[in-house]
């Protein structure tokens, strides 16, 4: 199984993934720029970036690991409407997912307590771009190893963080973790797509489109 499950899946706009939104869902990111395509293309994966998400009094929360900011807690609206670095919206695909054990319903959702605790606590570590170097090396040379250290990739932070309800998602044999393993994990299940919202400017011209005659 692989990241590739993800395609064609329900799309939802953005007003009615937050009803559906829970605590521990997993966020992945299929990005445009030129890092996320390089990512996607040296992983074979549909997925660049992969977080977790939290709802807290009626809005959801995106614990992330970025380059430019190291581990991160963000607004999914940020996504959706403002992007988080440059006052636009993000530029890709928004899918929604669910691990297979957040959807028992024998699974002590206290348990979350500890994976939020693990994020709260590595709040501003830094990112880990010699690890994202590292991993390009092993797939492109064959050469390499993980290293372990407080500095992480957004996989190495969310798997981080599932370990502490007992998650545990597959890495390869050097110890390497793509957003791709977390994504193409059988027990990882898609939801849905958020729908991409249109600006102002695209609304009226599609309105326009459909009626273009309006009486005076």
């Amino acid at each position: 199984m692989s990241s590739k499950k993800f395609k064609d899946i329900i799309q939802i706009p953005y007003s009615e993934a937050v009803q559906k939104i829970q605590t521990g869902d997993l966020l992945f990111c299929s990005g445009t720029s030129l890092i996320s395509e390089f990512i996607k293309k040296a992983s074979n994966s549909l997925m660049s970036h992969v977080a977790f998400l939290v709802r807290w009094h009626g809005r959801i929360l995106v614990f992330e690991s970025v380059e430019s900011a190291g581990v991160r807690l963000i607004p999914l609206a940020h996504y959706v409407r403002q992007n988080r670095n440059v006052g636009e919206k993000y530029q890709g695909a928004l899918y929604i997912a669910r691990h297979k054990t957040l959807i028992d319903s024998s699974f002590d959702r206290r348990w979350l307590h500890f994976m939020i605790g693990k994020a709260i606590d590595s709040l501003h570590r830094n990112y880990d771009p010699a690890e994202l170097v590292r991993i390009l090396t092993r797939i492109k040379l064959g050469i390499g190893r993980h290293k372990e250290n407080d500095e992480y990739i957004c996989s190495e932070f969310v798997d981080l963080c599932f370990k502490q309800i007992g998650i545990e998602f597959p890495r390869t044999k050097e110890g390497f973790i793509y957003p791709e393993h977390i994504a193409a994990d059988p027990n990882v299940y898609p939801m849905f797509q958020i729908a991409p919202e249109l600006s102002k400017e695209r609304e009226k011209a599609i309105v326009n489109t459909i009626t273009p005659y309006r009486p005076k």
